[in-house]
């Protein structure tokens, strides 16, 4: 191995024992050899740093985390760390083909490309095929990623498809630490604002692994805000650069129709939609989520401009579907309990019915007791008298 690698692999691991052995096995039967392996353990509790270790191979570096520093703040360790000239991305329960780094090298010395990735083969947690429809349509497919379009709503790359130049890297930026759920995303979109280029190779090179332990599916709303952070800090200030103003129209429609903006509360819709046309300063993502969430008795303006841009918008929203169902739920539920209550009064009525007839019942046995018991002395004075007359006439 040369002192500079041509390659650095970085691969991020969380408890990943049982998969990180397949992963650093794939890196290791590469047909390209002049590589280093950087994993950085997440300060994981299961065995993973012992698997890791067991691998005698002195390309491989493991970096351990004191604490669990997420995903943002574990890759910007190891891009720092990293002395190839390219990054490949690879986590730690994904896998690629033998052949992946050397098809797309051969690729890149042919084409001026910053971040060059391919299409996936979709597998269960067990490594078994799944078919994954939606995630096909989105990233197996043919799109122009130096669009701005093609960024709206939609993150077109699978991660551990991606080769990427570190000088590039480098002069974009580290991932924003305060992002979980779509940093990957920020990136790519600062990659196109800096005017980098995109491509992907039609050819499956890597094996991605769809299960409920991944992070961008584990939070839906978080996954919407931070590509809406990333869609205002990147996307917008490329299409005020070339008057692609369709492009902020779109960014708005799919916004608003997106079936997690109903989530939002009214006034966080508002300042969300607001931000397309009121620049508000945010320095992360953090003080961006800050800004939705609390605003200030200052932000009225940018609350004004969101309703009207909300007002405008000639898209059916989720917010208008989400509505007609909660007056349809409304109306069921009132009818559901109207019914109820009808049947419980009418219960009411009956067991108030028999529990009046039970204790008439109950109170004329008890006088006709009493009565018959008022009948016993003067039975007994009849009988006493009688047999006074027997003894008297006894001999």
């Amino acid at each position: 191995m040369s002192l500079a690698p041509k390659l650095s692999f970085i691969v991020l691991s969380y408890n990943y024992a049982d998969m990180i052995d397949q992963t650093i096995r794939s890196i290791l039967d590469q047909t390209v050899q002049d590589f280093e392996i950087i994993v950085v353990d997440d300060a994981s509790t299961d065995p993973s740093c012992s698997v890791v270790r067991s691998f005698a191979d002195p390309r491989i570096r493991l970096l351990v985390n004191e604490r669990n520093l997420g995903g943002a703040g574990s890759y910007n360790r190891a891009v720092q760390a990293a002395r190839g000239d390219y990054l490949v991305n690879l986590d730690a329960d994904d896998w690629i083909t033998p052949d992946k780094c050397e098809r797309q090298l051969s690729f890149l010395s042919q084409n001026r490309v910053a971040v060059l990735g391919s299409y996936a083969n979709f597998v269960d947690r067990e490594g078994r095929p799944a078919s994954r429809a939606q995630l096909e349509a989105v990233v197996n497919a043919q799109f122009d990623l130096n669009a701005v379009d093609t960024w709206i709503g939609q993150n077109r790359l699978v991660r551990s498809s991606t080769i990427v130049e570190r000088a590039a890297h480098l002069a974009v930026g580290l991932d924003d630490p305060s992002m979980v759920r779509a940093p990957d995303y920020e990136l790519w979109t600062r990659f196109l604002r800096a005017g980098h280029r995109f491509a992907v190779l039609p050819e499956r090179l890597v094996y991605y692994r769809t299960h409920p332990g991944g992070v961008t599916h584990a939070d839906p709303l978080g996954t919407f805000l931070e590509m809406s952070y990333a869609a205002l800090r990147n996307l917008l200030p490329a299409i005020e650069e070339f008057a692609l103003w369709p492009s902020l129209s779109r960014i708005s429609d799919e916004w608003i129709s997106h079936s997690m903006f109903p989530m939002l509360r009214p006034v966080e819709r508002y300042r969300l939609l607001g931000m397309l046309v009121i620049d508000v300063p945010v320095a992360d993502f953090a003080a961006f989520r800050g800004a939705i969430g609390g605003g200030s008795d200052e932000d009225a303006g940018l609350v004004r401009a969101g309703r009207r841009l909300f007002a405008l918008s000639t898209r059916t929203t989720n917010i208008e579907q989400k509505l007609q169902a909660d007056i349809v739920a409304y109306i069921e539920a009132r009818d559901f309990w109207y019914e109820t209550s009808q049947n419980w009064e009418a219960a009411a009525r009956d067991a108030a019915t028999q529990a009046a007839a039970a204790t008439k019942a109950a109170a004329a046995a008890e006088a006709a007791a009493m009565a018959q018991t008022a009948h016993v002395p003067g039975r007994i004075r009849t009988i006493m008298r009688t047999l006074g007359r027997l003894q008297r006439f006894s001999p």
